[in-house]
């Protein structure tokens, strides 16, 4: 039988009145608890807990009035924590202060029970595995059985608590009940992920459900009205073992590096492809940054993709860059740590540097690049020396490079209009972003401003963001440089 308000369990100290109680004592698994922490006096400073015992506190009311006692105005405060136990718990003492003074309730001892079991419903959690490390993933198995001849007018169900992992739903093996017996099953998968080290609880799952009840009012009627009953999954443990090092990939994986040409001209990109494949867990990797002096990296936004196979999860991670120089430069090599699940222990990925060829462009001397923060509109200053009519040089490469281009431009357009048979304006053909950043390419290394520009339409075409770059703007600016 049920006690609720476990008056006998709480702590009235004859100089200042602390009460701490349990609103509900034994309860079933499953199951929340209730504990109650009430002060009276002029000045209260109740415990602040984020735990009870080594549960996690989900939930707190706090409530506060004014009482008068003989005449005499006193505060009253309360507190009312919510926790999840599965097991039988010793709690306390709890100390508050009170008008200065320090006062120490005594422990309580709450009981909690195993749900009953009918046979009419039964519910259990098994995982795949009994230990793991932080990051290495893993199965939760629910399995719901219900009896067939049981009739359920209505149903809720709780997913277990699982604070202390990552949690995803997995493709279900059954989209409906299947018929064993004299049961109906229904199975639910749940792929975990470990985010820190301990013995970590999974479970209880509640499933509540509702029965018809017929009964006869006070006239004599016949009436029918839904009762509701609970089932409680059990608990299960699972000891949890910190990496040796704080990595972010967990698994075991291959790596591989693709660039698609080793020789490329002065402005024009060399694409890169990050790919890391393998079993495991890749979730929190989030990618390089690629450094290369005297280069401009466009890095695009990495994709991750998983599936679960065999008891696995297979997880592939994809990265591409954009490199553009004016002269040869290499790839470093990467060095990339990892927890291998297979030998238990720190491993790396790795590849080698890659040396790109760069014709037609000049040599500079290795400086880090600078970073581009998106559209400039500043304006272009002369030196000293360019500002003299005497000082400009004619740049033949650059002019040579134009030229080409200018030709290529216009054979393009006739082949199109005579193919076809469409007009292409000027003004159809730099409304093409992709076109005004090919355009921008040759000037990126020479001019901040084109450098800048061209980062933003990269961002605007890969990246989806938005920057309100303009066709004048960019016209405006590509006939400064010309």
């Amino acid at each position: 039988m049920r006690i609720l308000g476990s008056i006998v369990l709480c702590a009235v100290l004859a100089f200042a009145n602390l009460k701490v109680y349990l609103k509900q004592n034994p309860i079933y698994q499953g199951e929340p608890a209730q504990l109650v922490i009430e002060a009276t006096g002029d000045d209260i400073e109740l415990p602040k807990l984020d735990k009870i015992g080594p549960y996690r506190v989900t939930g707190i009311a706090n409530a506060e009035s004014v009482m008068n006692l003989n005449g005499n105005l006193t505060v009253k405060k309360s507190e009312t924590l919510t926790f999840y136990p599965d097991a039988n718990l010793t709690i306390g003492p709890i100390t508050a202060v009170i008008d200065g003074k320090k006062v120490t309730s005594q422990p309580l001892r709450l009981v909690v029970k195993q749900a009953p079991n009918n046979g009419n419903v039964q519910f259990s959690i098994t995982l795949s595995k009994k230990e793991a490390y932080v990051g290495e993933p893993l199965v939760a198995n629910l399995e719901l059985k219900i009896k067939r001849t049981l009739k359920i007018v209505d149903y809720s169900f709780q997913m277990p608590k699982l604070s202390d992992f990552w949690v995803k739903q997995l493709k279900a093996t059954n989209k409906y009940l299947e018929e064993r017996g004299d049961y109906l099953v229904k199975r639910i998968k749940l792929l975990l992920i470990p985010q820190k080290p301990g013995v970590l609880l999974v479970g209880p799952a509640i499933f509540k459900y509702a029965v018809p009840n017929q009964s006869m009012d006070m006239f004599g009627f016949s009436v029918t009205a839904p009762v509701w009953k609970s089932v409680a999954s059990n608990s299960v443990r699972l000891r949890v073992k910190a990496l040796p090092q704080n990595v972010d990939i967990v698994g075991d994986f291959h790596i591989d590096l693709h660039v698609d040409k080793k020789r490329t001209k002065a402005g024009k990109p060399v694409n890169v492809t990050l790919t890391i494949a393998g079993v495991g867990n890749l979730e929190n990797f989030s990618g390089v940054d690629l450094q290369i002096p005297n280069a401009t990296v466009y890095a695009d936004t990495p994709h991750k993709k998983e599936h679960f196979a065999s008891g696995q999860l297979h997880s592939v991670f994809s990265q591409t860059f954009s490199i553009i120089a004016e002269s040869d430069f290499t790839i470093p090599a990467l060095d990339i740590p990892y927890f291998s699940l297979t030998h238990k222990r720190i491993e790396h990925l790795t590849t080698k540097p890659i040396t790109i060829k760069v014709e037609g462009g000049k040599h500079i001397a290795a400086t880090a690049a600078a970073p581009i923060s998106g559209p400039s509109k500043s304006v272009k200053q002369p030196s000293v020396a360019a500002s003299h009519p005497c000082a400009k040089k004619f740049d033949f490469v650059a002019f040579l490079y134009g030229f080409l281009s200018a030709l290529g431009l216009i054979a393009g357009a006739i082949v199109l209009w005579r193919v076809a048979n469409v007009r292409i304006t000027p003004k159809k053909f730099l409304g093409d972003k992709k076109a005004l950043l090919n355009r921008l390419m040759p000037y990126i290394s020479k001019d901040p401003r084109a450098a800048a520009i061209a980062q933003a339409l990269y961002e605007e075409l890969y990246e989806g963001k938005k920057h309100g770059i303009k066709k004048k703007e960019v016209e405006a600016l590509l006939k400064d440089l010309m």
